[in-house]
């Protein structure tokens, strides 16, 4: 079951120290709705899988070579950054609305990573 979630409630998650345990891409829709799954191992030992959907812009710096478990320093949601207001500007002039785009970001402790997903929404699972 999905549980919608709002910007607040995203940043307010116990992202730290929580595990990051996989990254999934689904273009199984594409161009319909692209989604990024993060899987994540809360600090409670709690894991669930954080779907973002309708994806527009997807970055991601993830250093490797360090081992041990990939921990995340914060988790984020921003609704304005120079990077949205790019996305937002190329995708108007084909007449979408990207009015509720945000930056979903991830720095991770263990190897100084960052994904910054760019998507209209997410949810639980």
């Amino acid at each position: 079951m999905l549980i919608i979630s709002s910007k607040d409630k995203f940043n307010s998650l116990p992202w730290h120290d929580a595990e990051l345990l996989i990254v999934t891409v689904d273009r199984s829709n594409a161009g319909i709705s692209d989604t990024v799954v993060l899987g994540v191992k809360w600090p409670d030992g709690m894991a669930n899988n954080i779907v973002f959907s309708d994806c527009y812009f997807l970055d991601v710096r993830m250093n490797f070579g360090v081992i041990s478990e990939e921990s995340i320093l914060e988790g984020q949601c921003l609704s304005e950054c120079d990077k949205i207001l790019e996305i937002k500007n190329k995708w108007q002039s084909l007449g979408v609305d990207l009015d509720a785009m945000c930056c979903y970001r991830i720095i991770t402790n263990s190897t100084n990573s960052r994904i910054d997903i760019y998507a209209l929404s997410y949810s639980l699972s």
